[in-house]
């Protein structure tokens, strides 16, 4: 695994601290899901746009 660092506001940070608690999780797993959840979306969209999977445009470079 790959390590990032992001920097968000303090609001933002509460939230995320009570969703974790509420969700019995990690800021790193909640953050990784999410992170997770937007690309899908993103891929789907992106092929809907009839551009290759990504795997497939780094085969052919």
């Amino acid at each position: 695994m790959k390590y990032i660092s992001v920097v968000v506001p303090e609001e933002i940070d509460r939230e995320l601290r009570f969703a974790c608690a509420d969700q019995a999780t990690t800021k790193s797993r909640l953050v990784r899901k999410l992170i997770e959840d937007y690309l899908e979306e993103w891929r789907k969209e992106f092929e809907k746009k009839g551009s290759l999977p990504l795997d497939e445009e780094t085969k052919s470079e």
